[in-house]
């Protein structure tokens, strides 16, 4: 995966600026963000997940501070249901009519930068359990005390320690096992005996905005795969700054080529087929499954 400091390094070499007077790291960092936000927008929106843990009778919850736009909210607690959007107008009408109301919310919806749930309230907390003994942050199975509820057979459960969100896939009367350490944009951390977990009850899928690039060893958000549109882009900027208008028409014109290959590479992606035949199958049989004998 390139950096942004390869990225930039490769524009100076093509247009001879190899000790950085006039492409330095502060312009180039600034260009980068630039085409991570055109990616986003024109090819293909960052997604990402984020995890909440519930307090009884709460229907608000911060939204991250990247979020563009919520496009999936998921409750767990329960029940697993997919709510639905509502119109912030519709809320007062819920505050009015079901003020204290408690089971599992139906809708949400986004006020004041807020995921709003509603128009019950949750009735209980996320069960919660205690981290038994220290434990390395690439364990697989994570030992636990005695619990003060009932986690899902499989899940996520949040770190309020360090906020690693854990996925796990089974659960036994002191371990949750299956697990995948460091998901959904935390970081896998090693456990403290004592360290309290929460079960996600909710979550949010969102669009989001990439990370500003800092740092030359910092790499774009945007997939690796595509970090050769950031680079022809930055070669037009590049040229445009410096004046050569012949130059930067021709990188301009090159960039746009690439804009278009990964818009169809994203499309072809998209529409792969994601079952796998059955190796039985023959050519020119009338069962997809071959003969059925």
């Amino acid at each position: 995966m390139a950096t942004a400091g390869s990225i930039l390094q490769n524009v100076r070499v093509q247009i001879g600026d190899p000790d950085r007077d006039f492409l330095t790291d502060t312009i180039g960092f600034e260009w980068l963000d630039a085409g991570q936000q055109r990616f986003c927008h024109k090819v293909l929106a960052l997604d990402e997940i984020k995890d909440y843990a519930v307090d009884a009778r709460q229907k608000r919850y911060d939204l991250p501070t990247n979020c563009i736009l919520p496009f999936g909210v998921n409750w767990y607690k329960n029940t697993h249901r997919k709510l639905e959007w509502k119109d912030p107008s519709e809320w007062d009408r819920y505050e009015v009519y079901r003020p204290f109301s408690l089971g599992n919310p139906v809708c949400y919806s986004v006020i004041r930068r807020q995921l709003v749930v509603g128009p019950a309230a949750p009735v209980a907390n996320s069960a919660t359990a205690l981290a038994s003994g220290n434990q390395s942050s690439t364990a697989t199975t994570i030992n636990l005390t005695a619990a003060s509820g009932t986690f899902r057979t499989r899940g996520w459960m949040i770190n309020e320690t360090s906020g690693e969100v854990v996925e796990f896939t089974n659960v036994s009367t002191s371990t949750i096992t299956g697990c995948t350490r460091g998901v959904h944009g935390t970081s896998a951390a090693s456990i403290a005996s004592g360290d309290r977990f929460r079960e996600v009850d909710l979550q949010m899928r969102y669009r989001k905005t990439p990370a500003l690039i800092t740092a030359s060893t910092q790499s774009p958000e945007i997939p690796a795969a595509f970090h050769r549109y950031l680079e022809q882009y930055l070669l037009f900027l590049a040229w445009r700054a410096r004046g050569d208008k012949a130059k930067a028409d021709a990188a301009y014109t090159q960039f746009e080529e690439e804009e278009e290959r990964s818009k169809e590479t994203i499309s072809r992606r998209s529409f792969e087929p994601r079952a796998v035949k059955d190796r039985r199958y023959r050519a020119g049989s009338p069962w997809p499954y071959g003969d059925g004998m």
